[in-house]
């Protein structure tokens, strides 16, 4: 240590510069060893640390701006750049484009009046949109970040539709138990509709749903609905543009100049060698998140562990540890999304709501701990919030009625396995699920007093939903927490996709970063399917539009 201290000095660096992403180390030698440092046990990173230090002696290539990742964020990110003329190379781990946009449900968050919602009937504002974002993304939302997806949006519609000829068919898919409306362009998969957002804001949906490419580039996706469908134009707008596409081709570190602090380069994984790439205006992180790294997920989202996986095999959190590793601040880490299971009956296909949402839902101790009419992703988000107290919650019951289960059927059918527990009362119900004595028949109690006058004065349950559970047989299915996982958490950025430093919150020169590679408008929770998406495209393409405009060093 002393002599990369002495070599710092003789450079004539400032304490504050060392500081900064520590730089005194040198590009090469800081990226890969303080991530080495920094990365947990078995985390996916077999990238060999570079005992030079300074810049590489000659670059194996070079170009305006290096993008990692070609999922949406990606894309987006680098078509705008493409469009401000620069030359674009874009690092793709897989050996395909799309990431998780390209198989998702092909839902995308939008709002403030675009026109579907206004063909719908929905005029709402930008402000309005601006409201419901921060109040159900949760404590700890980034109210600027919400600010601007919820200014941006229009315009994201426009680039959409206009630009690139993404068709959302007219129609609104409304909540059940409405009748079901699958070819809509409008649906209804978040919170909105829920009383806790009385007085802050008006119940206006938000999901455009599309349908995917008549024929994905794989083959794989046809014609029902999913992210092919707003990704694949994308993809071909960027690949318009005729920019270097490596596939196969990870990214490892970044390189940061010695002297000025700034990111100038990649060293990426290229058959099997490491290729290192100048990057004359900065470098994009839009990697995705890191849900394929059981390691980060043990140490971050534990209670999260064995979960069903939301994503492609490629979120392992390369972008985060890659930052990490140069002194980049982390965001709302220990948090991610998940869905209880038996979704079947929470939820119609793509809307909220179902029959299960005249249940009870309750933990292993018997106890409600939120309304039942939520958005899919608000169970596992409120138990999230409270690790301490997860052993309480790693096992949920959503308890019903025979009414309820007759619904069920309608629904879908149920086989004998999802019951797993049967009684003709309450408190026998109890006793097979091993709930402490008389709690579920006190929360039962309690809830059936007020239902009969349609109220939930414990947790604002709409009255639609609430109705006594008081026909036998009673029934209990579990509703464990494990359906579902993407993360949260990734590199803290400004309102211009710029990543900042963990030491005082200033941007790190050529850094930006966008998608789950970063951490955005969301805090606790997730306001609804397709808001992933949204904030890709919007941070995306702030980021490249923002690294474009930087002035290329030599």
């Amino acid at each position: 240590m002393k002599t990369k201290q002495s070599s710092a000095q003789s450079q004539g660096l400032s304490r504050r510069t060392f500081l900064k992403g520590g730089t005194a180390l040198g590009g090469l030698a800081l990226a890969s060893g303080v991530l080495a440092a920094c990365s947990p046990s078995g985390a996916n990173n077999d990238a060999e640390p570079i005992a030079s230090v300074g810049l590489p002696q000659t670059w194996d290539a070079e170009t305006d701006v290096v993008v990692v990742g070609f999922g949406g964020a990606g894309a987006a990110a680098a078509w705008e750049a493409l469009d401000a003329g620069c030359q674009v190379t874009i690092l793709e781990k897989l050996d395909k484009a799309g990431g998780s946009t390209n198989i998702c449900g092909g839902l995308i968050y939008m709002g403030g009046g675009t026109p579907t919602q206004k063909a719908c009937g929905f005029d709402e504002t930008p402000d309005n949109y601006y409201n419901y974002l921060v109040a159900a993304t949760g404590p700890g939302a980034s109210e600027d970040h919400c600010r601007v997806l919820a200014d941006e949006s229009l315009d994201l519609y426009s680039w959409l539709v206009d630009t690139l000829g993404v068709e959302f068919t007219p129609g609104y898919n409304p909540p059940w138990p409405e009748e079901a409306n699958y070819d809509a362009g409008l649906s209804c998969t978040g919170d909105e509709f829920s009383l806790d957002y009385v007085g802050v804001c008006e119940a206006v949906p938000h999901s455009h749903w599309v349908f995917g490419a008549v024929e994905d580039l794989d083959g794989t996706l046809t014609g029902a609905k999913n992210g092919s469908g707003f990704f694949q134009p994308l993809q071909k707008a960027v690949e318009a543009f005729e920019p270097e596409v490596l596939y196969k081709t990870p990214a490892q570190r970044l390189i940061v100049h010695p002297e000025t602090g700034r990111v100038v380069g990649v060293v990426a994984k290229k058959d099997g060698k490491d290729y290192t790439i100048k990057a004359k205006k900065g470098v994009v992180l839009c990697s995705g998140g890191f849900a394929y790294n059981d390691a980060m997920v043990e140490q971050y989202v534990p209670y999260a562990m064995g979960s069903f996986i939301i994503g492609t095999e490629g979120d392992t959190g390369d972008g985060i540890r890659m930052g990490q590793g140069i002194g980049a601040a982390t965001r709302h880490m220990h948090f991610a999304y998940g869905e209880l299971s038996n979704g079947a009956w929470r939820a119609r296909h793509s809307v909220v709501g179902g029959p299960l949402c005249y249940s009870v839902l309750v933990n292993k101790r018997g106890v409600r701990f939120i309304s039942e009419d939520h958005y899919a992703g608000s169970y596992y988000a409120q138990i999230s919030r409270n690790p301490y107290y997860y052993r309480d919650y790693a096992e949920c019951y959503m308890v019903f009625d025979q009414k309820t289960y007759d619904q069920m059927n309608e629904v879908s059918e149920i086989k004998p396995d999802v019951i797993i527990a049967q009684a003709e009362n309450i408190e026998e119900l109890a006793q097979a699920l091993d709930t402490p004595k008389g709690t579920l028949e006190n929360t039962i109690a309690y809830y059936n007093e007020y239902a009969a006058q349609g109220e939930d004065p414990l947790w604002m349950k709409r009255p639609e939903f609430t109705r006594p559970i008081e026909q036998a047989p009673f029934y209990a299915i579990s509703a464990t927490t494990l359906n579902g996982l993407f993360t949260y958490g990734g590199l803290k950025i400004n309102t211009s996709a710029q990543v900042l430093y963990a030491m005082d919150d200033q941007p790190i020169p050529g850094l930006y970063s966008a998608g789950r590679n970063a951490s955005d408008i969301l805090g606790t929770g997730y306001c609804g399917s397709g808001a992933s998406v949204a904030s890709c495209y919007t941070f995306g393409r702030i980021a490249g539009r923002g690294v474009a405009a930087e002035t290329a060093w030599e």
